[in-house]
């Protein structure tokens, strides 16, 4: 999943008004939340408008619905939509702790 793919999906299921670099803003969020609460990092890089735009992001399938759940969160944040907030929230952080999870499995170390 790339970033422009993240926007697109977005774009289409929730229309709205917030420009590419902003929505890329939200996507670094993420995958800086990702890369220190996951996969346990020190270091947080972001993305940068406009050049990352293509760039593989970290969340893969079949998790990398995250990227659109987060999104729709924020938008739904930033238009003061409270109640919509709260349910994307909430399925954003359900999807987001199975992920984690999943990820732990999957990478611990192995005696």
């Amino acid at each position: 999943m790339t970033a422009n793919k993240a926007i697109e999906i977005v774009d289409t299921l929730r229309p709205n008004s917030y420009n590419e670099e902003q929505k890329l803003s939200w996507i670094s969020t993420l995958d800086g939340m990702v890369q220190h609460l996951v996969f346990q990092e020190t270091t947080v890089n972001g993305y940068t408008y406009p050049d990352d735009m293509d760039k593989e992001l970290l969340i893969k399938a079949p998790y990398d619905n995250l990227y659109a759940l987060y999104l729709e969160a924020m938008i739904d944040y930033h238009n003061r939509e409270y109640g919509n907030y709260n349910n994307s929230v909430l399925m954003f952080e359900s999807q987001f702790s199975e992920y984690k999870k999943a990820y732990i499995r999957e990478h611990r170390a192995r005696w």
